[in-house]
C-alpha cells in the first residue's frame, strides 16, 4: 500500500468520526503524493466544503472533473455547491456537464431546474423538465422543482398539477403538501389547505421551514388552534427565530391573548427590527389594546414600505384597521388591490370581503354602492346585522321611514340584545318627528361608519348603543 493510500484511509475513517479538520490534513498529504488520483481530489472537495472552504473545495472538484473525463460525481457536487452559492449560470453549465454523462440522474435534473428558474431562464427550465420526463422513470424532485417555478411565475392551475404529481410519485418528500397547500391558498381554496397539512404531519419529518410556512397557511385560514399547536413545538427547537415570534404574536392576537401577543411581539423585535410584517402586527395588537393613533402610525408607515399583504384573512384585518383609525382611502386601495374594483363581481360570495367594501362605499358617501353590497351580504347571510344596520342607515338617509323601521324591526327580532339597533330606532324617531333640525345630526357617510364597523367574524359587532322597546310606526312600507 503506497503512503498516498494510508492518507487516504485515515482521511476516511476521520470523516467517518467527523474529525473534519484532521481528515483534511490526511487528504492534502494524499493528494500531494499523487495528483493524479481524481477520485481523492474529490474526497478533498467534499472535506473542505463541510468545512465551509467553498472556493477551494470548488478547486478540488474542478481537477477532479479533469481527471476523471467520464465521472459523473466531480461535476454533479460542482453544480451542487455552484447552486447553494447562487452562481445558478455556472451551476447550470456544471449541471448539464452532469447529465451528458448520466441522463438518468435525478438530483442533476431537478437541480438543472432550479437553476435555470433561479437565473430567470425558465424556458431552458422547461425543456430541461421535459427532458428529464423523457429520460426518468419517476422524476419526483423534477416535478417539485418544475412546479416551484411555475408558482414562482404565477401559474397556478400547472403549478398544482405539478406538485400533485411530485407527492404521487415522491409521496415522502418533505415539505411537498406544505407548498401544495400554499398553491391552494393563492388560488383561494383555503378548505383545502387543512387535510393536505394534516397529511402533512401525520408522515413526519417536515423540516422547519415548512412547518412555519404550515403554521402561516392554518393562519392565513384562520385555523388558530392548528397553528398555535404547530408554533409552540417550534419554539422548543428553533426559540431565536423571528418569524416563529411574530406568527405567535398573531396568533395570540387572534386568540384574545393580547398579553403574550404584546410579549412575542418585542421579542421578535428584538431578534430582527425590521422583520416585514412586524409594524402590522404591532400596530394590529396596539388597537386591540386601545392605542389608535400609534396604531395608525405603524400602518401608514409598513403600508408605505411594504404595501398591503396578500392572504386574505390578513387583508382583511388590515382593511379593518385601517378603517377604524380612520385611512379609508388606503383601505379602498388596498382592497381593490387585492380584489380589484369591481367587489361585488369579483367577490360575490365572500362575506367578510362585501363587508369592508360596504364600510368603504358609506364611508364614501356612496348609498347606492353601499346598499347594493349590503343587500348582497344580506342575501349571503340574512343574519348578517351589520348588513341589516346598514340596510337601515341607508333607508334613513334617503328619509324612506317605511323600509328603515322594516330593517329595524328585522335586526330586533333576528338579535333583541344588538346596541345598535337601539341608536337606529332612535334615530328614527327622531328623523321622523323633527325632520327639519337634524339634516346636521346624521349624515350618511358619517354614521354608517360606526353601524357597519365589525370584528373579525363574519357578522361583526356594532359599535352603537343597545336598543329595547316594542314600538312600532303606524304604517310600514315595502323593504327596500
Amino acid at each position: 500500500m503506497s503512503k498516498g493510500e494510508q492518507h487516504a484511509n485515515r482521511a476516511r475513517e476521520m470523516l467517518r468520526q467527523g474529525r473534519l479538520k484532521d481528515a483534511e490534513r490526511e487528504l492534502r498529504a494524499a493528494v500531494a503524493s499523487d495528483p493524479t488520483r481524481g477520485d481523492w481530489m474529490l474526497q478533498f472537495g467534499w472535506t473542505l466544503e463541510a468545512i465551509g472552504r467553498h472556493e477551494e473545495a470548488l478547486q478540488q472538484y474542478r481537477q477532479s472533473a479533469t481527471l476523471l473525463p467520464t465521472a459523473r460525481d466531480p461535476r454533479l457536487a460542482q453544480g451542487v455547491l455552484l447552486g447553494k452559492l447562487n452562481r445558478h449560470a455556472e451551476a447550470a453549465t456544471a449541471l448539464e456537464a452532469t447529465l451528458r454523462i448520466d441522463p438518468k440522474c435525478e438530483t442533476a435534473a431537478s437541480l438543472l431546474i432550479r437553476a435555470f428558474a433561479q437565473a430567470h431562464r425558465h424556458e431552458e427550465a422547461e425543456t430541461a423538465y421535459y427532458m428529464a420526463l423523457d429520460s426518468i422513470k419517476k422524476p419526483a424532485t423534477a416535478h417539485l422543482e418544475i412546479a416551484r417555478s411555475l408558482l414562482a411565475r404565477g401559474d397556478l392551475k400547472r403549478a398544482e398539477h405539478c406538485f400533485r404529481r411530485a407527492i404521487a410519485e415522491g409521496p415522502s418528500l418533505g415539505g411537498a403538501r406544505t407548498e401544495l397547500a400554499r398553491v391552494l391558498l393563492l388560488a383561494d381554496r383555503p378548505a383545502e389547505t387543512g387535510p393536505l397539512l394534516a397529511e402533512e404531519f401525520r408522515r413526519g419529518g417536515v423540516p422547519s421551514p415548512a412547518a412555519l410556512e404550515a403554521a402561516r397557511i392554518h393562519l392565513a385560514c384562520n385555523r388558530v388552534p392548528e397553528a398555535i399547536q404547530i408554533l409552540e413545538q417550534l419554539a422548543r427547537v428553533e426559540p431565536s427565530n423571528p418569524r416563529l415570534h411574530l406568527l405567535l404574536a398573531r396568533a395570540m392576537r387572534r386568540r384574545a391573548d393580547l398579553v403574550r401577543a404584546l410579549r412575542h411581539t418585542e421579542v421578535a423585535s428584538r431578534l430582527a427590527a425590521d422583520l416585514p410584517g412586524l409594524a402590522t402586527e404591532a400596530a394590529l395588537v396596539g388597537l386591540a389594546r386601545g392605542f389608535n393613533d400609534d396604531a395608525r402610525g405603524l400602518l401608514a408607515k409598513e403600508l408605505d414600505a411594504r404595501g398591503a399583504p396578500s392572504d386574505r384573512v390578513d387583508l382583511i384585518e388590515v382593511v379593518g384597521a385601517l378603517l377604524t383609525v380612520g385611512l379609508a382611502d388606503r383601505a379602498e386601495k388596498a382592497l381593490h388591490a387585492r380584489f380589484g374594483p369591481d367587489v361585488l363581481r369579483a367577490r360575490p360570495d365572500d362575506a367578510e370581503v362585501l363587508r369592508l367594501a360596504a364600510r368603504i362605499a358609506l364611508e364614501r358617501g356612496d348609498l347606492r354602492l353601499g346598499r347594493a353590497l349590503s343587500r348582497r351580504l344580506f342575501r349571503l347571510d340574512p343574519g348578517s346585522i351589520v348588513a341589516i344596520h346598514n340596510l337601515a342607515l341607508i333607508a334613513l338617509s334617503r328619509r324612506r321611514f317605511g323600509p328603515a323601521w322594516n330593517w329595524i324591526a328585522r335586526g330586533r327580532r333576528l338579535d333583541p340584545s344588538d346596541p345598535g339597533i337601539r341608536k337606529l330606532r332612535t334615530l328614527w324617531f327622531w328623523k321622523r318627528c323633527w325632520p327639519f333640525g337634524t339634516a346636521a345630526a346624521v349624515s350618511a357617510p358619517s354614521s354608517a361608519a360606526p353601524i357597519s364597523t365589525a370584528t373579525s367574524g363574519a357578522a361583526g359587532a356594532s359599535a352603537t348603543a343597545q336598543a329595547t322597546g316594542d314600538a312600532s310606526p303606524a304604517k310600514t312600507q315595502r323593504t327596500p
